[in-house]
């Protein structure tokens, strides 16, 4: 009986599914609806710490989104529009910070601790709060930039 429980249980649950690669996330990042960026940048952050050397691509996108900008896009969309006659999304406050969380972790993987601290600030309690992150890497390297920077 318990084996059969066990053949119904998921090896993955939907929304830990393994990602092998950020390509398809990084795309969403430019799509005109806010809760496909949402979904993407929260998809990012689980996988961030693995893929960052993809996630570091689109680090302007990242920062612009955090800032409450639009993602800048060189190209045509899909309705063969030019992206800069596009009208500007304005993503959420939770959006917003999901995006410096990611950039913040590309910085820390890129050695660039000043600028992961500054969006780990940005990103909030929920993303970055140094009571529940004691011991990691991340929080211990952040921490000690900030006290090198402001003492």
């Amino acid at each position: 009986m318990a084996s059969s429980s066990l053949l119904a249980t998921p090896l993955h649950p939907s929304n830990t599914t393994p990602v092998a690669t950020a390509s398809g996330l990084l795309a969403l990042l430019s799509e005109s609806d806010p809760s496909l960026v949402s979904h993407a940048l929260s998809r990012l952050l689980s996988v961030v710490d693995t893929l960052w050397h993809e996630v570091a691509e689109c680090l302007p996108d990242l920062e612009a989104i955090a800032e409450g900008g639009d993602v800048a896009d060189d190209v045509m969309d899909d309705d063969g529009v030019a992206a800069a006659s596009r009208p500007s999304i304005a993503h959420d406050l939770p959006t917003r910070q999901t995006a410096a969380a990611v950039a913040s972790r590309v910085f820390f993987h890129l050695e660039e601790p000043v600028q992961a601290l500054r969006l780990a600030l940005e990103s909030g309690e929920e993303h970055f709060d140094i009571r529940r992150g004691k011991g990691s890497m991340y929080v211990e390297r952040l921490v000690n930039a900030a006290v090198e920077t402001y003492v």
